[in-house]
């Protein structure tokens, strides 16, 4: 071997020796990126997304209201008591000396729940139809999944009392996180009546993980725990607090689409089942579209408002 061809080997080996170097801080590199994104910016930006959540864009381009329907209401607002300018509709009770309080979900507007308030303010319901916060017309802040949108709900007893000078009985009837909502600030606010709960989540923690596992198909265990983390520094609570279920004394009916893989029917009966009141109801609907969350109403119109009719006859005169 020449000096020369030797030359050239160790050159050679430098070469591959400084590549592989090189290759491993880029492996090292991108290890740590994967890491930052999965454990820190991908939850971090989930979180953000939830709690600056506000109507989405098919639903702020409806315009019905309850003159749509040939119904009476009037335009109100009023406010949180952390400040929050609430709008919402009003329609007066007739003859059966009730109203309810609507609390609409995640990404909504007071309108998802308006025609099944048309058709018990039909029956003699009077109806409070709001928007939560940072959504509609409503107020901005952060939302918290149910946990402060309790205050909206709360606040709109308070109004109807207050202000209206109500003395109908006040039934809380939320759909999805106004469900969670309509429990907690039923827990809290004594004028209520009675609760109807549509597609309620269980608790916090079971939402994020099924969600997770749902959706993006990922383990629990780490990614469901960083984004509970995220959304809970983000929005200041603890998703402890999103569970109010055994002070709620009041009647309550729980509704449940057959087919809805969000929140399934055995969500709606583990919470039947936890519910300490005395008088209590479980509705689950099957048909056409109950495969999507929150659509009970829409797989049997008819058979859903007969059934909370009969609820809120029941619950509101014995």
């Amino acid at each position: 071997m020449t000096p020369e061809t030797n030359a050239n080997e160790q050159t050679g080996r430098k070469s591959r020796s400084r590549w592989r170097r090189i290759l491993k801080r880029v492996l090292i590199t991108l290890v740590i990126v994967v890491v930052v994104l999965v454990f820190g910016v991908l939850p971090w930006a989930f979180a953000a997304l939830v709690t600056s959540a506000g109507t989405r864009p098919m639903d702020r381009n409806l315009t019905e209201t309850p003159a749509t329907f040939s119904a009476q209401f009037k335009d109100v607002e009023f406010q949180t008591s952390d400040g929050v300018r609430i709008s919402a509709w009003l329609m007066p009770s007739r003859d059966k000396h009730a109203t309810i309080v609507y609390s609409h979900g995640l990404f909504r507007s007071r309108r998802e729940l308006l025609k099944r308030a048309v058709e018990l303010w039909r029956l003699g319901y009077g109806a409070l139809l709001y928007d939560s916060r940072n959504h509609g017309a409503s107020g901005p802040a952060r939302v918290t999944l149910g946990y402060n949108e309790r205050l909206d709900a709360e606040a709109a007893v308070h109004y109807l009392k207050d202000e209206v000078h109500s003395t109908d009985r006040i039934v809380l009837f939320g759909i999805s996180m106004g469900a969670t909502a309509a429990l907690l600030a039923a827990a809290e606010t004594p004028e209520v009546a009675a609760v109807i709960s549509d597609s309620s989540f269980l608790s916090f923690k079971d939402t994020v993980d099924h969600h997770i596992k749902m959706f993006l198909h990922l383990p629990t265990f780490p990614f469901a725990n960083e984004l509970r983390f995220f959304i809970e520094r983000r929005a200041g609570f603890d998703g402890s607090q999103l569970d109010a279920l055994e002070a709620v004394k009041r009647p309550v009916l729980f509704i449940a689409a057959a087919n809805d893989r969000r929140m399934p029917p055995e969500i709606a009966q583990r919470l039947y089942d936890a519910c300490p009141s005395s008088k209590k109801d479980l509705l689950v609907i099957d048909g056409p579209g109950s495969e999507i969350h929150a659509h009970a109403y829409q797989a049997n119109e008819s058979l859903y408002i007969s059934k909370v009719a009969q609820f809120l006859d029941s619950g509101l005169h014995d």
